[in-house]
């Protein structure tokens, strides 16, 4: 008999149930106990409390958006024996441990109050990433219930100093693991140089590495997680911007009618509790993606951490450049005043941009000429930094031609007076 109703969790208090209708379309709809509560806060800007129920336009976005993308999603299905478009049995068997603080479980189920982190020897721990496209998420493995976004292969894992832990139960992960990603060259060494790069470019971003054994892996701290003084892991509550915004999953990118950067800007206007500080790490984001030229900046790239003072902007994720891979288009997720190819992108767009997001375009200029004057630089000492502590990495050189490319181009731009250049 299939499940037709999960109870939907944050951390340890049941918020709703979300429900199947018709073999597939869901709904979803706040209890009456929680809605009564003083304390009741939505599960997503776009779910905000109330009585009645949401339909499928309406649930399934923010709950398809906590499942795996694309590829990774059919691999993880196929190992479950899973159609990959039943969301709702996808969520019923992975929703154990999603992004930010949601569980999904069986409608009378509470939250488990135990289970254990397993740690795994270096042997162990290297046997588990090469299963990784054979076994993605570990799914399938008793005790273990994970879900992430995202189209590439990870695990997540508890770490300490230098040990990983596999969690079983309840428990919470800490970072999560990203090995190489099969036909893109360098993929970690990718990901581990533009986020450094971020960290020294000033955008707000969790701590990363590249963890050495028998194949090297990119490891990132998680940011929806929290560890306390006793070492207790909290989860924290996140949604990327296709849940706040209400888009599935399906429609991330901005050519396939998924949010553009004027909408993400709007998001942070209406909710953050510190809109100019947030609206201005943005800024730096989108500059910093243009001229590094990552035509993978979508909208769930993106997220809000929800905490009790209010919402606010995420440390920023998943940043790599793009050029670097031929294979990959040349065309930004989201585009710059309405051009979404990096070369092409010149002072009028970033004008345009600056009208589009509401922000002074004296601002927006600065900032793109002053990382364009900046970033090349640094760019250069990290390479150093990392060829003597990692090894040379052909990519790297990929990734430094292009961003004094295109930071050449936008110095020139910014110096040029005419509109109409």
């Amino acid at each position: 008999m299939s499940v037709d109703e999960l109870g939907v969790w944050l951390g340890a208090e049941r918020v709703g149930i979300l429900r199947r209708a018709d073999g597939r379309r869901l709904s979803f709809q706040y209890d009456a106990d929680y809605l009564s509560r003083d304390e009741a806060v939505p599960l997503s800007l776009s779910l905000p409390l109330r009585e009645s129920s949401f339909d499928d336009t309406q649930a399934r976005p923010f709950f398809a958006n906590l499942l795996p993308d694309a590829m990774l999603r059919e691999a993880v299905a196929r190992k479950l024996g899973l159609s990959p478009a039943n969301d709702f049995a996808l969520l019923a068997a992975l929703g154990g441990e999603c992004a930010g603080a949601v569980s999904l479980l069986p409608r009378d189920a509470e939250p488990e109050r135990g289970g254990e982190y397993v740690p795994l020897s270096d042997e162990e721990f290297a046997q588990i990433v090469e299963e990784l496209p054979r076994r993605p998420l570990l799914a399938g493995e008793r005790g273990i219930r994970l879900s992430l976004a995202g189209a590439q292969g990870k695990l997540p894992v508890r770490i300490e100093g230098d040990r990983v832990f596999i969690a079983r139960g309840a428990l919470p992960t800490t970072h999560i693991v990203k090995p190489e990603i099969p036909g893109v060259e360098g993929a970690v060494r990718n990901e581990a140089f533009c986020m450094e790069l971020a960290t020294r470019s000033g955008l707000p971003v969790p701590r990363s590495w590249v963890r050495l054994g028998r194949e090297p892996v990119y490891v990132v701290q998680r940011f929806d997680r929290q560890a306390g003084p006793d070492g207790t892991v909290v989860r924290r509550r996140a949604e990327d911007f296709c849940q706040a915004l209400g888009h599935p999953p399906e429609a991330k990118y901005e050519s396939e009618g998924g949010p553009g950067l004027a909408d993400a800007f709007a998001v942070l206007e209406r909710h953050s509790t510190n809109p100019a500080l947030d609206r201005r790490a943005l800024l730096r984001w989108t500059v910093f993606n243009a001229l590094l030229q990552n035509a993978d900046a979508h909208a769930k790239n993106i997220s809000l951490l929800h905490e009790p003072g209010g919402v606010r902007l995420a440390p920023f994720y998943d940043l790599l450049c793009t050029a670097a891979y031929q294979s990959v288009t040349d065309k930004l997720a989201m585009k710059v005043g309405g051009e979404g190819r990096p070369q092409r992108i010149r002072r009028r767009h970033w004008e345009r941009f600056a009208d589009q997001v509401m922000i002074g375009p004296r601002l927006v200029r600065d900032t793109v000429a002053q990382m364009a004057a900046s970033l090349p630089v640094a760019a250069v000492a990290l390479a150093a930094e990392q060829e003597a502590a990692l090894g040379r990495a052909p990519v790297v050189d990929l990734i430094l031609r292009s961003i004094q490319a295109r930071c050449r181009q936008a110095e020139r731009e910014m110096a040029a007076r005419g509109m109409g250049i």
